[in-house]
């Protein structure tokens, strides 16, 4: 049986509530990135090594997986309209506070956990207040979202970074203000849009009259055409993880890795060349290559392994056109990586099922970005800049490989037969 969630009213109010969900959500993702292209600034102000700018940049983590397998296994869903004030506010407070931590650098850490926190309790609560507002179309934006504040918020915070005054400041103190506005249009929507996802209420899946109405990737839209959701998937869990993990080590490593071997002494260049990456994966999403293209699991992998590798081959050969070229691919790699995947695993789902299914499989893919960019800056300091980036290269590219077999091995096991799209079948029957 295929199954659609029924959206919202899509009266003045709902919308305004959406519009807001959704906006703040990719803020938050944007805040994630404030940090980047300041990296190199706490090393030289603060004196960080390679370990601790490592620890520091993946701190953002620690609270962004613990509130999302809370909310994952949790109530905090249910609370949706309470939850997502409260991860703006908490957005707000984390900038204010890493803008301490130009002068004292030990408050970075708590301000980092605060930028986590508050996309951490964004993301599953938006997801739920998306599908309820939108629908299908609610669940597809919650992918797109993450690589639209992924992208633009890396190109923001480096152009801020280096072409306006207090660098270590600047960026924080504009995205506190735009969070701040956006709280008060998502205080506006709430109340013009009393009913949604209010407590108690969580629209159910109807039966769909017509499998059209389905989205699937081998059309160019977010998701997969299956009879049931694959949340269990670990194939599909794997790759996400590796999906958010190269756009972590292109933006929280390779940059200063550029930087440190002397490939490259500009700032700006360094910070392109990694974010690279991230920002063609937001270009792909818009062009449809990550979806109309790359559209499995076992290619999606690959495209990781070999545009990771060919990136950490320019750094060791010291070629940024390389690198470059391997962050490019990466980067169509991580634009379908992270939506077939998260499509795989929320088709059909309810609204507050998607939240919560939705914190899962970002629990995953963030602690994948984390683990790998904590590894990466203990191998850098143990093995050097180059060999601890070609040690990562290894462990990245079995990862993928163990992603390819479980997909694989998934996949013949659940064997189906394929289902038939209502042209076609009209097709068959004109024919018989």
């Amino acid at each position: 049986m295929t199954v659609k969630v029924a959206a919202g009213t899509g009266d003045a109010g709902t919308r305004l509530l959406a519009g807001a969900s959704g906006v703040g959500f990719i803020l938050a993702i944007c805040g994630s990135n404030a940090m980047t292209p300041l990296l190199p600034g706490y090393m030289d102000r603060h004196g960080f090594g390679p370990a601790a700018a490592a620890v520091l940049f993946a701190t953002y983590f620690v609270a962004l997986i613990v509130i999302l397998l809370i909310s994952a296994r949790g109530p905090l869903i249910r609370h949706t309209r309470k939850v997502l004030p409260i991860a703006f506010i908490t957005a707000i407070v984390g900038d204010l506070v890493e803008i301490v931590g130009a002068w004292y650098p030990l408050v970075l850490f708590p301000g980092r956990l605060m930028t986590g926190a508050s996309v951490a309790l964004s993301t599953g609560a938006a997801a739920a207040m998306m599908v309820a507002a939108k629908g299908e179309k609610g669940r597809a934006f919650m992918a797109t979202g993450s690589l639209i504040g992924a992208g633009t918020g890396l190109i923001a915070a480096i152009l801020i970074a280096v072409y306006l005054p207090w660098q270590l400041v600047t960026v924080y103190a504009i995205h506190a203000v735009v969070m701040t506005i956006c709280l008060g249009f998502l205080f506006a929507g709430l109340r013009a849009a009393p009913d949604l996802l209010a407590p108690g209420r969580d629209p159910v899946p109807t039966v769909g009259q017509e499998i059209a109405d389905v989205p699937s990737a081998h059309t160019g839209d977010l998701d997969v055409v299956v009879e049931e959701s694959r949340s269990r998937d670990p194939g599909a869990f794997l790759v996400g993880g590796l999906a958010w993990a190269i756009g972590a080590l292109a933006v929280g490593a390779m940059p200063n890795a550029i930087l440190a071997t002397g490939i490259s002494d500009s700032l700006l260049v360094a910070q392109c060349v990694g974010g690279a990456c991230l920002i063609v994966s937001m270009l792909a999403n818009f062009a449809g290559v990550g979806l109309r293209v790359i559209t499995s699991l076992p290619s999606v992998a690959i495209l990781l392994a070999v545009g990771w590798s060919i990136a950490i081959a320019g750094l060791a050969v010291g070629r940024l056109e390389v690198i470059l070229l391997g962050t490019v691919i990466g980067g169509i790699g991580q634009a379908g990586g992270y939506r077939v995947a998260l499509a795989y695993i929320t088709v059909g789902l309810t609204p507050i099922q998607q939240g919560r299914v939705a914190a899962t499989f970002s629990a995953f893919a963030y602690s994948g970005a984390g683990v790998m960019v904590v590894l990466d800056g203990i191998a850098g300091q143990l093995a050097g800049t180059i060999g601890g980036a070609v040690v990562i290269g290894v462990v990245y590219a079995v990862m993928s490989a163990i992603a390819i077999a479980l997909v694989l091995r998934r996949a013949r096991s659940t064997a189906m037969p394929a289902v038939a799209r209502p042209a076609d079948r009209e097709t068959a029957d004109t024919t018989s």
